[in-house]
């Protein structure tokens, strides 16, 4: 555990334990819930227990919590599939990265629009995210600048030039927006975090971080061998232990929102993550 976030746990529990209310000690495991008879390139659940992935043939195929197939959607003719949004199920974002286009699909994975960031004016864009206000987000690799922009484009608010502040280059591989902070990830530097209005308001130095799932102001990150948990209001640290499937050498393996999805051979098994 890094030092910072072991004294800060330490007050934490004094704090909490002067109010009376014990901090949580409960240890948490992974128990099986299901499979799905499919093999997944990208896989992840919504904040109802909906289940999406992107399949083999490139479709995005949308399950039910008991895995029942409840529909899908197909496009080849934006290259491969490589991502998805569902923070907002009624707003589900499929990321194109080769034609740097989002595609935005509604609950029954029915396309409602798509945007190409380079017509848009934004050529270099890893990733994108929703936001909790049902705009975009983005890196705009060019500007040093995260942007929340228009689902046509349009730029509503964009941070400061980052590369002022930083003089390593800035990469963000991911960006997530709960509707009160923006966190970003750059696997060299670690986690920025930004307000809703793009603000930079301070760095974690947490590296190796590609990919994260925020959930109730946790941030949630996969290693080999645990799911990392940490509190950012507390920075208290939780590790879960993967199961043993998810270590096997030929998985592949995505976080979600209380879910882990471990994709091996021609099936997907989905675990869920609870007290003991």
């Amino acid at each position: 555990m890094r030092t910072s976030s072991l004294l800060f746990s330490c007050l934490i529990w004094v704090v909490s334990c002067c109010s009376g209310q014990a901090p949580d000690r409960a240890a948490y495991t992974f128990s099986f819930q299901l499979t799905l008879p499919v093999q997944a390139r990208f896989a992840t659940a919504d904040n109802i227990g909906n289940l999406y992935l992107i399949v083999t043939s490139n479709a995005v195929e949308k399950y039910a919590p008991d895995g029942r197939l409840l529909t899908r959607y197909s496009n080849n003719r934006l290259g491969q599939a490589t991502w998805l949004d569902v923070a907002n199920p009624q707003k589900v974002l499929v990321w194109y990265a080769d034609f740097r286009t989002v595609v935005v699909l509604d609950r029954n994975l029915t396309a409602l629009g798509e945007l190409n960031l380079i017509s848009a004016g934004y050529p270099e864009v890893r990733t994108v995210a929703a936001s909790a206000d049902g705009n975009l987000w983005l890196y705009d690799e060019v500007a040093f600048q995260l942007k929340k922009i228009t689902p046509e484009g349009n730029v509503l608010f964009q941070s400061q030039a980052l590369n002022m502040l930083q003089a390593d280059r800035i990469t963000i591989t991911a960006i997530c927006d709960d509707g009160t902070q923006v966190p970003a990830s750059d696997p060299a530097l670690g986690i920025l975090l930004f307000d809703v209005y793009g603000q930079y308001q301070r760095s974690l130095p947490w590296p190796g971080i590609s990919t994260f799932v925020l959930e109730q102001n946790r941030l949630e990150y996969l290693t080999d061998t645990a799911l990392h948990i940490e509190d950012l209001q507390g920075f208290a640290t939780r590790e879960i232990p993967l199961p043993e499937p998810a270590k096997s050498p030929d998985a592949r393996v995505w976080a979600a929102p209380n879910r882990l999805f471990v994709q091996r051979g021609a099936a997907t098994e989905i675990e869920v993550w609870r007290k003991e």
